[in-house]
């Protein structure tokens, strides 16, 4: 996404989804977006998605609002200088501001930009502090006027504090239910994608999408036999994986690299931790084989950076068994196992 898309997001501390529609209408795309695109996968939803896992706002579909998050510096896992980047809202002036008061402490701090790139969206540096010790981040944000969370990195709160699947099964209520006469779309673990024929012969544990024919508006059901129950939609695909016993989860555990299919989204505070383990959202590359349960030729989010502990931390909150796995990815965009 272009500065100018955080900037004038930034304006304000909450707005409506149709106003942040038009605002991504005129600061990102040169022409208007087709919201008829039926696809998992749209320049739209990768923004919005890449928006929320590196802490710029969070989306709220049920009420249609976006909320922009407050600055703040967060620490980044790692050894050696602490280095930290900055979330939420953000203007020219405050970066300005910032680097101001960095420069005063070059002898101790420095200020630079995590370069976004093996990404097919436009996606803007994110600013990156070090400092020789914590005390200097401290001192740097509060001159500045930026919250901050030093003492631990973000991504280990994230993660520790998001639910799990198994909290989200024990939650869930199945309750005998009559299909509305909606569209549907039925979820296939196998092809990982959401498949629209009306034919398809329904299974046990299976989420079905339901579409209003008024407000257009998506409701994700969750059935076993003749009962059935609400789920979120990123939830529900996870729980649908677990239930047919499908691990979508790849893990280099030597680059410290994570591949997760582009067409099951990582709930948002995982997806979150995930992206504040280095600041960068994930490249793109496609399977050039079968690799555990994802399909040859589909498409996968590649994450770098990513501790096992954390790798692993993640992937039993998803009800996964991750696949270990050496990930190369060649120049021709193919990636192998």
């Amino acid at each position: 996404m272009s500065k100018e898309l955080i900037y004038a997001m930034s304006t304000k501390s909450s707005m409506k989804i149709d106003e942040f529609n038009e605002i991504f209408k005129i600061a990102y795309l040169s022409e208007s977006f087709d919201d008829n695109i039926t696809e998992d996968i749209n320049t739209r939803l990768q923004v919005i998605r890449t928006l929320d896992s590196l802490g710029y706002c969070e989306f709220n579909f049920d009420d249609r609002t976006v909320h922009m998050c407050k600055p703040s510096l967060v620490l980044l896992p790692g050894c050696g200088v602490p280095k930290v980047v900055l979330v939420g809202a953000r203007t020219p002036d405050l970066i300005r501001k910032l680097k101001e008061t960095i420069e005063k402490r070059k002898d101790v701090a420095s200020f630079d930009y995590l370069i976004q790139s093996n990404t097919n969206i436009n996606i803007p540096s994110l600013p990156l502090v070090k400092a020789i010790n914590i005390n200097i981040l401290k001192e740097i944000a509060t001159e500045t006027d930026i919250s901050y969370d030093v003492d631990e990195p973000a991504a280990w709160k994230l993660a520790n504090f998001s639910s799990s699947l198994d909290e989200i099964k024990r939650s869930l209520v199945f309750i005998e239910r009559v299909e509305p006469e909606w569209k549907q779309r039925i979820f296939m673990t196998d092809k990982l994608i959401f498949f629209k024929k009306s034919e398809m012969i329904k299974t046990d544990n299976i989420l079905v999408e339901y579409k209003n024919p008024i407000t257009k508006q998506l409701k994700h059901w969750f059935w076993s036999g003749k009962r059935a129950t609400e789920v979120e939609r990123d939830w529900g695909r996870f729980l649908a994986l677990t239930y047919h016993d499908q691990n979508i989860l790849l893990y280099d555990n030597k680059l410290f690299k994570l591949a997760v299919p582009v067409t099951i989204p990582l709930p948002c505070i995982i997806a979150r931790a995930i992206a504040l383990c280095e600041g960068k959202v994930p490249f793109l590359a496609k399977t050039g084989s079968k690799i555990g349960s994802i399909p040859f030729g589909h498409l996968v989010h590649i994450y770098s950076g990513i501790p096992p502990a954390i790798a692993l931390l993640i992937s039993k909150k998803l009800g996964q068994k991750i696949n270990i796995t050496s990930l190369i990815n060649c120049k021709d965009g193919m990636l192998y196992a």
